[in-house]
């Protein structure tokens, strides 16, 4: 989920060269935005979908390596040292397995997260440009997205002192021009199931 953001805006002093330039900053409600925008629940509702049926499958993965290891335990005094040595094989193969599938589905670079990635990035995108395109129409300098940390989506160049700044510690600044384009960072992400008590994770 993005962070949120209000739709209010006030004036912050800059100084540069000397000279103090009034400084419109603006916030806005990025969770009020999102919930207003039926792309974005329809896509949501699809990846909680999916990742619940993924869920659910490992759910069931560890409920038969459970039932394994109960049963070996329960026969173990009756069975040969050969047999325990291949039914302990066995549940050893199938916890590999559930940790393989739970990597590839729910993992960092997993089929969850690429999904999303697919499916809110081309959204973020259109939020951005808005963002972008409101902050120009009302001359707002900057846009924060108000929520924990005050995340910068919107910077107007002109007051940027980063290189300045890299002179006078002695450091050279980056030859690459800035442009008032929104930053590209994710705007929030889901929490990506992580153990047996959340989704993905035993």
């Amino acid at each position: 989920m993005m962070k949120k953001l209000i739709l209010l805006v006030f004036t912050g002093i800059c100084f540069t060269s000397g000279t103090a330039i009034a400084q419109k900053v603006g916030y806005i409600d990025s969770k009020y935005v999102l919930g207003k925008m039926p792309e974005y629940g329809a896509a949501q509702q699809e990846l909680d979908q999916m990742a619940a049926s993924w869920q659910k499958e490992l759910e069931d993965k560890y409920k038969k390596i459970d039932k394994m290891q109960t049963e070996l335990q329960a026969e173990e005094v009756l069975l040969t040292d050969d047999v325990k040595q291949i039914k302990k094989e066995a549940i050893s193969q199938s916890e590999l397995e559930a940790k393989e599938f739970q990597k590839k589905k729910f993992g960092k670079d997993g089929e969850l997260f690429l999904m999303r990635k697919d499916k809110v990035a081309p959204i973020q995108e259109k939020v951005y440009k808005a963002i972008e395109a409101a902050a120009k129409e009302k001359r707002i300098d900057i846009v924060f997205d108000k929520s924990g940390g005050a995340q910068i989506l919107y910077t107007n160049a002109l007051f940027d002192l980063s290189d300045l700044v890299l002179t006078k510690l002695g450091v050279q600044a980056s030859d690459k021009s800035k442009t008032n384009v929104p930053d590209r960072n994710q705007p929030g992400d889901r929490n990506t199931p992580g153990d047996r008590n959340t989704p993905g994770k035993r």
